[in-house]
């Protein structure tokens, strides 16, 4: 029972919605209606409206159409008479064909004068490009003279330097012309206080008995040859000098180029002892200890061991190697 009554309560307020939805649908289509119907009659109305206002302006066009054909005509008629006040013999003919030679002579001066206009212009885009291409060359001379001007100034200073180079080289070449001089006289004193022979220097073409660049080293080559003739002399002299003289100890060497040669001394021969080699010390020490020896004991026995060396090496030596040792 309560289900149906659910039921019928549900379908009534179905209903009523219903019914409420048909009144809305009613009442805005009666809106709908009406408003259509007066925007016919306002639409009817404006047409209406729009064809009398379109009647009165066709009916004014038509009267200013005729005002101003009847003032077009007058105007003619006051043209006419004036193209007539205008004509000597009253020939509209001549008058035309002189107002179409006039046109011509002017449409062909129009024409000349856009002619020169268009050749100043050309002529203006010339001078324009002529004087940009002025600028650009102005340009790259500054940029050249420029370039010029430390090109120059490389060059100076590349010039300078070269200058106190050949300066420098120059000096040089005259200290070692001055050092060459000196050279060459002293090889001209030696040669001659040597007595050397300078007979095949002087066969030679244009050699005047002078020391100079190109026999130069000829010069040497015959100092050097009797130099050594020289020394073999000396060498025989004192083998002959050592087979005359019966003596234990050879006479010092004594080089007749070096004058202090014979304050040398003599080196007196070294006499070397052998070391002695015997038993070995700490044997005896070792066997005495009863207990493990440390880093104290051990010190101790090699210093005791180095004095008794020490002491029986001097004891060995003779008084002759003390007193050397000693000095």
């Amino acid at each position: 029972m309560a289900r149906m009554a659910a039921m019928n309560d549900r379908q009534q307020k179905d209903i009523s919605q219903y019914n409420a939805e048909i009144r809305e649908l009613e009442r805005v289509y009666a809106h709908e209606t009406k408003l259509k119907s007066f925007l016919l009659i306002k639409l009817n109305d404006r047409m209406e409206f729009e064809e009398q206002a379109k009647k009165e302006e066709a009916l004014k066009v038509k009267k200013q159409g005729k005002k101003s054909n009847a003032e077009s005509i007058e105007s003619y008629e006051v043209a006419h008479l004036r193209l007539l006040k205008l004509t000597e013999n009253g020939n509209l003919n001549q008058l035309i064909e002189d107002f179409l030679a006039k046109e011509e002579k002017n449409f062909a001066r129009f024409t000349y004068v856009t002619e020169l206009n268009n050749d100043m212009e050309m002529m203006h885009k010339k001078i324009q490009k002529i004087q940009n291409e002025i600028i650009r060359l102005e340009s790259q001379q500054k940029t050249s003279q420029d370039d010029n001007h430390s090109v120059l100034r490389q060059l100076e200073e590349k010039l300078k330097k070269t200058t106190e180079e050949a300066d420098m080289y120059e000096s040089n070449y005259k200290e070692i012309s001055q050092t060459l001089d000196y050279l060459k006289s002293t090889v001209k004193n030696l040669f001659n206080k040597i007595n050397c022979d300078a007979t095949k220097i002087m066969v030679q073409l244009g050699e005047a008995g002078k020391v100079t660049d190109t026999n130069l080293p000829q010069y040497f080559a015959i100092i050097e040859k009797m130099t050594n003739d020289l020394l073999l002399l000396e060498s025989y002299r004192r083998i002959l000098d050592i087979e005359g003289v019966e003596a234990e100890t050879p006479p010092p060497f004594i080089n007749p180029f070096w004058g202090s040669s014979a304050l040398y001394r003599n080196i007196e021969p070294i006499k070397v002892n052998p070391p002695v080699f015997g038993t070995d010390p700490f044997s005896d020490k070792l066997e005495e200890m009863e207990h493990p020896l440390d880093h104290s004991n051990l010190r101790q026995m090699v210093l005791s061991n180095n004095l008794k060396r020490e002491s029986r090496i001097r004891d060995s030596q003779p008084e002759s190697t003390l007193k050397r040792g000693i000095i």
